[in-house]
């Protein structure tokens, strides 16, 4: 599959965001890059106890969308990886891959939320 440019249209996250057959692991990450700013592999080592780390200022809270996604990523959990497959936490080789595989690259989350920001 061939990597599509930089910026990534806000319609094709929302494809990419109502697409269930993409993990939820995989959704929540991309939309708190786009919504958060917060660099990849700082979001890759957030452990659920530090949630409130990627919550941006009060003047630009993050969307309900994002805390539904953390809802369903956290579940009941108080502990481990925010970004858990199974008992480990998503690597940076997952996250790339998985981006690469509908078409981005994974920094382009970031970049294409700022330049929509």
């Amino acid at each position: 599959m061939t990597i599509m440019a930089d910026s990534i249209p806000f319609d094709r996250l929302e494809r990419l965001l109502d697409d269930e057959s993409i993990p939820v692991v995989h959704r929540a990450l991309w939309l708190l890059l786009w919504e958060s700013d917060v660099r990849v592999l700082d979001l890759l080592a957030i452990d659920v106890a530090e949630v409130a780390r990627i919550r941006p200022a009060p003047e630009r809270p993050l969307g309900k969308r994002a805390d539904g996604l953390l809802d369903r990523l956290i579940g009941d959990r108080v502990a481990g990886p925010l970004f858990a497959v199974g008992p480990r936490a998503l690597s940076w080789d997952e996250a790339v891959r998985a981006a690469r595989a509908h078409g981005h690259a994974v920094h382009a989350f970031r970049t294409s939320g700022r330049q929509h920001r």
